[in-house]
């Protein structure tokens, strides 16, 4: 991330808690709107600039107009796809819980089209997959490639059919992280309609792996466990949640995403509950830490984070092996396509190239921790 983009980050999460004090000629800037779009919050802010009867140039007017409307008929497309694919499977005695998504969107939002879609993630039991895929397949979804079979496609809409929610067949160390599988979103999920749906305990600190799992890629991320983190403290369950974040082993990926909600959205999570998922954290973490919540998106932040979870040495060498060196089918999905070998040798380079470029960004954040020691 640049330092405009970085500044730019900083702006969204200003706007989102509402802050008064803000520079308002950045509002007249395309970049600022097509970061915005990228993190999935343009939606968001131009609800909240609506509401404060802030006036923009025609030019940008145009620009967010035109975003807004192709957002509003994807998700018309993906909301559509939805209800015809879940039928199907509620006919075919299929159970599948909604993952993130329109799940977030219809219950955390107050307008579900304020939060964007891309895809639906369904989760389902393993043994399902091939009736799923038989069932929506009929209806006209098939597999959008090869190389992932469980992504399906129907003219615009796209289904991403999950077997286990951490996505432990492109890094298998992944499961050694958390005891966190699909047996525990079906154990504790209750009917909602023709799906499943999973208790807010639950739900946190798996929307805290994920945006976790993505180095905090996307700021939409970490607004919704803002949003549900609130519902929490509005229901009174955070003794349920922080159980659960304890049994899952989950206290970093939770720790990072509610200390920002906190930091930035003025989220509803109160001391005692950052104070009893506070894992430990050497000087590293704790450098991490500082950066992540001044809005600075940290290149492989997820790998480095998931290896210290890991308690033993030989599971972090064997991640990091894994992560580095991954299997064939995971360099396929890389290549989507393209020569396999070619498209593996280039990313590592790129990616050596920015490990490198970012070794000054590691010496300011270690400064910046031991000067407020």
């Amino acid at each position: 991330m640049s330092n405009t983009e970085h500044f730019h980050r900083s702006c969204f999460a200003c706007l989102l808690r509402g802050d008064p004090e803000f520079d308002h000629a950045l509002l007249e800037t395309a970049a600022f709107w097509r970061q915005a779009r990228m993190e999935g919050v343009l939606a968001l802010l131009w609800h909240q600039l609506v509401s404060k009867n802030i006036q923009l140039s025609p030019a940008i007017q145009l620009q967010i107009r035109d975003a807004l409307r192709e957002q509003t008929i994807e998700l018309g497309i993906i909301r559509h796809a939805a209800n015809q694919a879940l039928t199907t499977l509620d006919r075919a005695g299929i159970r599948v819980i909604m993952l993130r998504g329109l799940a977030l969107a219809e219950t955390l939002y107050p307008r579900a089209s304020l939060r964007p879609q891309s895809d639906i993630d369904l989760l389902l039991n393993p043994v399902q997959m091939q009736p799923a895929l038989i069932a929506l397949g009929a209806i006209g979804f098939a597999p959008i490639n090869s190389w992932q079979p469980h992504l399906l496609v129907r003219g615009d809409a796209l289904i991403d059919l999950h077997d286990e929610p951490l996505g432990g067949d492109r890094i298998q160390a992944w499961r050694q992280l958390t005891p966190l599988s699909g047996n525990t979103f079906f154990a504790q999920a209750h009917h909602d309609g023709n799906t499943l749906r999973i208790p807010d305990s639950l739900q946190i600190p798996w929307l805290c792996f994920h945006a976790t799992k993505h180095s905090f890629e996307r700021l939409i991320w970490l607004n919704d466990i803002a949003l549900l983190a609130n519902q929490i403290s509005q229901n009174q369950t955070w003794d349920q949640a922080i159980t659960t974040i304890h049994q899952l082993r989950l206290e970093h990926p939770c720790y990072f995403s509610l200390s920002y909600c906190v930091e930035q959205f003025n989220a509803e999570v109160p001391d005692e509950v950052l104070a009893a998922i506070r894992p430990a954290m050497d000087w590293r973490e704790r450098a991490l830490l500082q950066r992540h919540l001044t809005h600075e998106q940290i290149p492989f932040l997820a790998e480095r984070l998931f290896a210290r979870m890991l308690p033993r040495l030989r599971q972090r060498l064997a991640f990091w092996y894994e992560t580095i060196i991954p299997r064939h089918e995971v360099r396929e999905q890389i290549a989507a396509g393209g020569c396999v070998k070619c498209t593996f040798i280039r990313t590592r380079l790129r990616q050596l190239g920015l490990a490198i470029s970012m070794l000054h960004l590691e010496w300011r954040g270690w400064r910046l921790l031991f000067c407020k020691h």
